[in-house]
């Protein structure tokens, strides 16, 4: 009984090590998980803050062309409303 008891516990140990080696490597794999999405979330972040900067002065541009715009329809609409109130033909 007692070899047969120094049979187990040698299997058992082997078992735990080998257990200890594969928790080690998920534990690791886990960390390396953990990095890579902290890593492509920045990456993420920083290409949209400057892709907003490489972007920014041509929507600005865009948006000083679109009031340009309209406030040429608000004078339009003033010239009307002044030849309204004097009746003159158009």
């Amino acid at each position: 009984m007692d070899e047969e008891l120094k049979k187990l516990l040698q299997r058992n140990l082997e078992v735990s090590e080998e257990s200890l080696k594969i928790l080690k490597k998920i534990s690791r794999a886990r960390i390396m998980a953990a990095v890579y999405n902290t890593l492509k979330l920045a990456i993420i972040i920083l290409l949209s803050v400057g892709a907003y900067y490489y972007v920014e002065p041509m929507i600005n541009n865009l948006m000083g062309t679109l009031n340009q715009l309209t406030g040429g329809a608000q004078s339009a609409q003033q010239i009307q409303d002044l030849l309204k109130q004097y009746k003159l033909p158009r």
